[in-house]
């Protein structure tokens, strides 16, 4: 394990969100906050500046760098950046507690959304609210990917950094020259978010609003700014274009970057995309018939079974209606797009649409087989045979996505009063969906869990958010004897 290594790309991170700090710290400038909360962001980017600058202050000299390190630099830059993150929000005085800012924190840099601030977040100053909505935008493409790019000599080793932070068994176009394909990534994520914030702008809500609901949308994260999510606006328009724009945030960024150079029919042909859009139709479809007897109207039924089912499904987590009015069957449409997720190589989570349509295939090659035994039967994934060590690496996760599930819905059941809020609890940490459908209100009243609850659904969420293995290689004996 190049230690040394290690230390000094975790000194540049901290250097990086030190730099990004600066931001909200100009919004609360901008907007005449109090003076202990523009301090709490400058103390916060002077801590980052000393501890950054000590832990890089001398650049190794041997930067062999390979998978393992990769993926056990992407879990301790995911626990340790909130550290740094969570600095505004105890010193302001937002968030005194140290596990609740902590929690706020990685709830945001892992695009959850989860929140302790359920039903007081629309009283933070500006600044905070925009530092809050401003990690999900920053967890969304991930520092690390960033830290390529910032890095020249990184070269293809960034590979191992991308496969942790765009998590999913297939990846694409993307890893080939990865310093220009970063760019373009994020020219695209960002230019984006732009024009989403317009145009959301243009549907009447205040600019800032804008931006913030722009940044949670893109990320996938959708921290609310109200109580009531996106049900206080009461805007139709408003609810169809994050419905759009939650459907698109969940697909690959391959997509987006094969779009840039000009491949859009190769987008077309993607197996995955067609299974993602057709879940999405589904669901919707049957959530509309199921809960027409609830609206009495076809037009409203549809609005919010697309909102709701794009939004879980992109594992966003907005809310427009109060969807604990709806039948039970509805309600388990939600858990299983809980489960799925989006899209590979997208800022979501869960168990990703490819894992679960090859694993689909998988089942009915094998009823196939025990029908006719002496039949040879391939699993093609986008007219190509899958290896069967993409098979076994997917059956592999999938059951130890449901082990650590398991696991930690065990641990949690003390501090939980029933199990239906445990279930809910784990499955939206462990697919970074934030809110669930047992704990009241749009963000969920998380601030009522112990603090081991919250530290255990923080570890849960950066396990979801980077697909386990690096958490679990972090925490392995063999990783820190080689330290």
């Amino acid at each position: 394990m190049n230690r040394s290594y290690i230390v000094y790309i975790l000194g540049k991170l901290i250097l990086v969100l030190g730099g990004l700090l600066v931001v909200p710290l100009l919004i609360g400038l901008f907007f005449k906050n109090s003076l202990s909360v523009l301090l709490s962001f400058v103390t916060t980017i002077l801590v980052c500046g000393f501890v950054g600058g000590f832990m890089c202050r001398k650049e190794p000299d041997n930067k062999d760098f390979y998978a393992h390190e990769g993926l056990a630099l992407a879990a301790l830059a995911w626990f340790i950046l909130p550290f740094f993150g969570a600095i505004p929000f105890i010193l302001s005085g937002a968030i005194p507690n140290v596990i609740d800012a902590y929690f706020e924190t990685v709830s945001g840099f892992t695009t959850t959304g989860a929140s302790v601030l359920s039903s007081t977040m629309h009283a933070l100053p500006e600044s905070l609210l925009f530092w809050r909505s401003f990690t999900l935008l920053i967890g969304g493409m991930g520092m690390l990917v960033f830290i390529i790019y910032v890095i020249p000599d990184f070269g293809a080793k960034g590979i191992y950094i991308m496969r942790a932070e765009l998590p999913g068994p297939i990846f694409g176009k993307v890893e080939s020259r990865v310093s220009k394909s970063i760019l373009i990534l994020y020219c695209i994520y960002l230019s984006m978010t732009f024009i989403l914030a317009i145009l959301i702008f243009l549907g009447g809500v205040p600019f800032f609003e804008s931006v913030l609901l722009s940044m949670g949308a893109a990320a996938t994260g959708g921290f609310n700014i109200h109580p009531d999510s996106i049900k206080f606006y009461n805007s139709p328009y408003l609810e169809i274009l994050l419905s759009v724009a939650m459907l698109i945030f969940g697909m690959s960024f391959d997509f987006f970057y094969l779009i840039f150079v000009g491949k859009f029919r190769q987008v077309l042909k993607s197996e995955e995309l067609k299974w993602y859009l057709g879940i999405v139709f589904v669901s919707t479809t049957f959530i509309t018939l199921n809960t027409f007897p609830v609206y009495g109207n076809l037009w409203t039924a549809f609005k919010n079974a697309f909102f709701n089912v794009t939004s879980v499904s992109s594992t966003t987590a907005y809310t427009n209606t109060n969807i604990g009015a709806w039948p039970v069957t509805s309600h388990i449409v939600l858990l299983f797009l809980m489960f799925v997720g989006a899209m590979s190589g997208s800022t979501t989570s869960g168990l990703k649409v490819v894992r679960i349509s090859i694993f689909i295939k998988s089942i009915k090659q094998e009823i196939r087989r025990m029908i006719s035994p002496h039949r040879v039967l391939p699993i093609t994934y986008d007219k190509k045979q899958l290896d069967t060590s993409i098979l076994r690496s997917i059956n592999f996760y999938l059951v130890t996505y449901m082990g650590v599930f398991l696991v930690v819905l065990l641990l949690i059941s003390f501090d939980t009063q029933s199990f239906s809020a445990a279930f809910n609890a784990v499955i939206s940490a462990l697919s970074n969906i934030g809110a669930s459908l047992d704990l009241l209100g749009p963000g969920g009243e998380y601030v009522a869990l112990s603090g081991f609850s919250k530290i255990l659904l923080s570890i849960t969420m950066i396990m979801g958010r980077l697909e386990i293995y690096p958490v679990l290689i972090l925490l392995s004996r063999s990783t820190w004897k080689k330290l």
